[in-house]
């Protein structure tokens, strides 16, 4: 790992507000995502969570492991108390809009979201 990666992880790692969400299947890394909760002062003070970096690998895709940790984000913004999740989108493949709708979000362009 860069020295420069490095020194972005040991941040993350301190940042009491996120978490790098890991999926492994026979102690490799299939998947992560990035999830980040952010204070807020509108809606009551409810915060609300930004994720991004959701990835998978290629072999891994279409058995569960994206939806597996999209439900882990929603069940930890929920008991965080967000009122929504934003979702980052970086790529444009066909399935991506499908696969976000399953999940429970809604919009377009690059950033969806799902209100809780």
């Amino acid at each position: 790992m860069s020295s420069a990666a490095v020194r972005a992880w040991t941040r993350i790692e301190a940042d009491p507000d996120r978490s790098v969400l890991v999926a492994e299947r026979r102690g490799q890394i299939i998947g992560t995502l990035d999830l980040l909760v952010v204070a807020n002062l509108t809606h009551d003070a409810q915060p609300w969570c930004v994720v991004d970096n959701l990835v998978v690998d290629p072999a891994s895709r279409r058995r569960g492991v994206g939806r597996a940790l999209m439900e882990e984000a929603v069940d930890r913004a929920s008991r965080a108390g967000c009122y929504k999740i934003e979702l980052v989108a970086h790529e444009s493949g066909h399935a991506l809009p499908e696969f976000y709708r399953a999940v429970g979000f809604d919009g377009s362009g690059e950033v969806v979201r799902r209100y809780l």
